[in-house]
């Protein structure tokens, strides 16, 4: 098993990131995405929660081999760039 950031193994991230992802997924936003419709519910209700989902699974990714490094970085970007829109529509967008 590979040792990941601060010499924890990387499927200990990946298991703390899925359990974040389970309380934004089931616990955060009962009530405060309900005003919104299409793209943007989407991204409210479920971008925090699927940006977590994507880290999980970089992790995993490194965890398994330092040659999946490459496809763990895509995917990390793309939960970088979920996060990024769900902060645009949270703040930016009303």
């Amino acid at each position: 098993m590979n040792k990941g950031f601060l010499n924890l193994a990387w499927s200990l991230w990946a298991a703390l990131a899925l359990v974040v992802a389970l309380i934004y997924s089931f616990v955060w936003p009962q009530k405060a995405v309900t005003v919104t419709t299409g793209f943007r519910f989407f991204v409210l209700r479920w971008g925090h929660a699927l940006t977590w989902i994507l880290l999980a699974i970089n992790f995993l990714l490194r965890g398994l081999s330092s040659s999946l490094n490459g496809t763990a970085n895509v995917i990390a970007l793309a939960g970088g760039l979920m996060y990024a829109s769900f902060m645009v529509m949270t703040f930016i967008i009303k």
